[in-house]
């Protein structure tokens, strides 16, 4: 087994520099865009929000000329380190064992626990329901290095996080989320039905809601 930090943590060590920003709040720090290199201050940048092309400006800057919103292919640190962990993990825990898991048509009881004790399983679920507090591409960053190595793992990652967990985050009531959130992070898979008589798994062929 190796020694992985989980994506919690790093959401912990993601907080702390946060804090440490805001005391820095007017050092001047180099932001890169496709288009040129600027220097912005850390109140000036909009890590989360991402754009195809450094030509569309966000409402809040439109008027003033600036795009600080990060292009989508550049990753944050933190973003890094989830990728960077989500790898390591996939090669040394998950790889050995896709073959054997392949043949017994059937996922391994240590890789569902690994991808929850690694925080992989609550990617976008607050801490405070357990889960890792980090943003969507990460999730996607972590889905994207577990489908190089098996993409049956990989899709079970994609839909509990985008899926399943989006919709109780999203659309859940209170209760539905202190109840299903905390065990979604943390012990329990979840799954959906897209099936019908004439449509199969093909969603957009689908005649119910």
């Amino acid at each position: 087994m190796i020694s992985t930090p989980s994506v919690r943590i790093l959401a912990r060590c993601a907080a702390t520099r946060v804090s440490s920003a805001h005391a820095r709040r007017n050092h001047q720090i180099s932001c890169i865009s496709p288009m040129s290199v600027r220097t912005e201050t850390p109140s000036q940048q909009s890590l989360n929000c991402r754009s195809f092309s450094a030509s569309v400006y966000d409402d809040d800057h439109h008027d003033h000329g600036m795009d600080t919103r990060l292009p989508v292919s550049i990753f944050t640190e933190d973003e890094e380190m989830v990728r960077n962990m989500a790898r390591q993990w996939a090669g040394d825990e998950l790889k050995p064992l896709v073959r054997d898991m392949d043949n017994e048509c059937k996922t391994r009881p240590e890789i569902i626990k690994g991808l929850f004790d690694c925080g992989f399983m609550g990617m976008e679920i607050p801490e405070e329901f357990g889960g890792a507090g980090m943003n969507f591409t990460s999730a996607i960053l972590v889905v994207e290095e577990l489908s190089r190595i098996d993409p049956s793992v990989s899709i079970l990652v994609d839909i509990h996080n985008t899926l399943t967990n989006n919709a109780i985050r999203f659309w859940g009531s209170e209760s539905l989320q202190s109840k299903w959130l905390p065990r979604l992070a943390t012990d329990c898979v979840s799954s959906f039905a897209l099936s019908e008589a004439g449509s199969g798994t093909d969603a957009f062929a689908m005649k119910t809601t």
